[in-house]
């Protein structure tokens, strides 16, 4: 296998994920949307347990 074959591969594989996770991505972005618009996104969010040090 060339060079050139495993990198084309590798996109593909990496294109395929991608379609996969889109859908989910773009219905997280229209809820971000929504609740901006709203003025209901939260100002302060609170942070994970693993980011506090």
């Amino acid at each position: 296998m060339s060079k050139d074959e495993k990198i084309s591969n590798f996109i593909e594989l990496i294109e395929a994920r991608m379609a996969k996770e889109m859908p989910r991505i773009i219905r997280e972005i229209k809820v971000y949307e929504e609740k901006l618009a709203k003025g209901e996104l939260t100002k302060f969010p609170k942070v994970a347990p693993q980011f506090n040090g």
